[in-house]
Order: structure tokens, then C-alpha cells, then sequence
């Protein structure tokens, strides 16, 4: 699908839907410590609400939405779940250590209670949010017809020596005849 469903009903349920989806992970998310939920369930959530905007949008539009390089987005959850893990045991603490601090009579909030939990949480959601990201586009780019992977991404994630799979679909490509 290069340009998504035509259904202009489909596309306004869908990027409504993107918003609720997305405020439920967060609900998700936050929740995740003392009740199943957490990271990785709220990251899943918010691939299916990428998924349903590129059924709604087409892929080349989503690409153009999101504006950055999931595989980032990733390696950045996983820098911040990694230093969250490690950061106790510099302190003479054991891995994976959690450490509260207990706010009171914050405006608009009341007491809060912020734990080095929900911050692994958020490393973990950046992992699967990244890795779901990108294997939404790469495959649903592929599957279109599209390039799987922009000249960019085809010199960060390619070996020079690999030929692509699209490139016998291509005029002049090694089996044009």
C-alpha cells in the first residue's frame, strides 16, 4: 500500500485511535511496576497504533511522520534500561537495585512516588517501541512495493556486497531482459 486505505472515515478512526492507544500505554507504562504492565506491553501497544497508521496512511507517509530512525529510538532504551540496571552497582549496590524518592505537595500532581523503576521501564518501551518501528516499515515498505530500505538506511544497515532482493524488480537490474 503506497498510499494507505482511501477511506477517509478509516484514516480521522485511525489517527484518533493513534492518540487513545497511545495514552493507554502511558497508562500502561506507569502502572507496570505494581500491576502487570510496564515497558514492554506499553512499547507493543504503541507499534500497534504505528501499524494501524501505516494501513491508514500508507508507509511512505508514516516514514515521513515519525522523522527519526527507529533503530536509534532503540539503542537509546537500551543505553537508558543498561545504565538504570548499572548505576547501583557503582554505588556498592546489587544490579538492578531500585531506589524511590517520595515527593510531597507537588502542584497539580499532590505526592508523588518516582522510582529508578519506571526509568527502565521507559528504556525497555524505547527498545520495543524502536524495534517494532522499524520492522513495521522495513516489512511493510517491502511488501508494497517500495524500497525496504532508503539509501540512508541501506549504508547503515547493509553490507556493500549484499544485492537487494528489489533489485531484480528494477529496470536494468540483473534480471532485466
Amino acid at each position: 500500500m503506497k498510499h494507505g486505505i482511501s477511506s477517509y472515515i478509516f484514516r480521522s478512526v485511525v489517527q484518533f485511535l493513534f492518540f487513545i492507544i497511545n495514552l493507554f500505554a502511558l497508562y500502561l507504562m506507569l502502572r507496570g511496576h505494581n500491576y502487570p504492565g510496564g515497558g514492554f506491553i506499553a512499547g507493543l501497544a504503541t507499534g500497534v497504533s504505528i501499524l494501524l497508521l501505516s494501513l491508514a496512511l500508507g508507509m511512505l507517509e508514516v516514514d515521513r511522520y515519525l522523522r527519526f530512525d527507529p533503530i536509534r529510538l532503540a539503542a537509546c532504551g537500551l543505553l537508558l534500561a543498561a545504565l538504570t540496571s548499572l548505576a547501583p552497582a557503582l554505588f556498592g549496590q546489587a544490579f538492578l537495585e531500585h531506589f524511590h524518592l517520595h515527593l510531597h505537595h507537588v502542584p497539580l500532581f499532590g505526592d508523588l512516588h518516582v522510582g529508578t523503576p519506571l526509568m527502565f521501564d521507559g528504556g525497555v518501551y524505547l527498545v520495543v517501541v524502536g524495534i517494532t518501528a522499524k520492522l513495521i516499515l522495513v516489512l511493510g515498505k517491502s511488501t508494497s512495493g517500495l524500497p525496504a530500505l532508503s539509501p540512508v538506511d541501506r549504508h547503515r544497515y547493509s553490507s556493500p556486497l549484499e544485492n537487494d532482493i528489489e533489485e531484480g524488480n528494477r529496470p536494468g537490474g540483473p534480471h532485466a531482459s
